[in-house]
């Protein structure tokens, strides 16, 4: 178990390392640039769904998934930013019971947090819990089936300021969905790489 004293060193260097990305031609006016005020963050990007259809015969499914997401909020404190997003993702073609399920769609919407360690540099770490709804298309095997639930979303990025607003950034996210009325239920989980945009 890590003391005080080491917790504070090992931030200190994450902090220290995500700096340094920073570019170094320009450094007086990246070093005046801070993450702070309104945010507004748009991204895309793919990832692999693992899924399980829970029923009279647990059936398992994975394959790729397009994953996307738009949040808008405030800087409540140095770094800290609150407000509500959505996380929504496709899995193009899953099959359950070795069924063709036609496409999946989820979509997460609720409160998040996201926290730049240092105001002045890009990385960050962010959170949601989440209503979440989806649906099956369905296909001539399988009907179309919507279900509702919860989740929650686990992500962390790097932004690097283009402006003195605008940031474009890498996201590592994982999302994980519970969904009620797709048979007995279903769980979806994705980790994820998403390009972002970012209005801070």
């Amino acid at each position: 178990m890590k003391s005080p004293g080491q917790t504070a060193f090992v931030n200190t260097v994450a902090v220290a390392l995500a700096c340094a990305f920073v570019a170094v031609p320009g450094r007086a006016a990246a070093e005046a640039r801070r993450h702070d005020g309104f945010y507004l963050r748009v991204g895309t990007g793919g990832g692999f769904a693992f899924g399980k259809l829970e029923g009279a015969a647990d059936s398992p499914s994975r394959g790729p998934n397009i994953a996307s997401e738009l949040a808008a909020g405030w800087t409540v404190g140095p770094g800290l930013v609150v407000g509500g997003g959505t996380y929504p993702m496709v899995v193009l073609a899953p099959d359950y019971d070795g069924v063709d399920a036609g496409g999946q769609h989820v979509s997460g919407t609720g409160p998040f947090v996201d926290w730049y360690l240092d105001p002045t540099c890009g990385l960050h770490l962010q959170s949601a819990l989440l209503f979440a709804a989806g649906y099956l298309d369905g296909s001539e095997a399988r009907p179309a089936k919507i279900g509702v639930g919860y989740g929650m979303m686990l992500g962390a990025g790097y932004d690097m300021f283009l402006a003195d607003e605008w940031s474009l950034g890498l996201l590592a996210r994982v999302t994980a969905y519970r969904l009620h009325g797709v048979d007995d239920a279903i769980r979806l989980a994705s980790p994820s790489l998403l390009v972002t945009a970012t209005f801070h």
